[in-house]
């Protein structure tokens, strides 16, 4: 990718990423940074531990209720 062009798909990026739920993505951070010194099967279990600490929450219904609706998600971090 040329350098002038570099800018704008980080804004993509970026704009994509504050379209889904903040607490999905520290999740996903999360389990991206603890995860690359683990072993592949210490690694799997922890990305499902962090799943499931999520499915209990207000975006985890938001989500889906939103889709079905087709509209936008509002998540609010809880």
């Amino acid at each position: 990718m040329p350098q002038s062009e570099l800018m704008n798909e980080v804004e993509r990026w970026v704009a994509t990423l504050l379209e889904r739920g903040p607490l999905a993505l520290r999740a996903a951070k999360q389990a991206i940074l603890q995860g690359l010194s683990l072993p592949l099967d210490e690694g799997l279990k922890l990305e499902q531990r962090i799943f499931t600490s999520l499915l209990g929450t207000e975006d985890a219904r938001e989500g889906p209720l939103a889709f079905a609706q087709k509209r936008k998600p509002n998540f609010k971090g809880k």
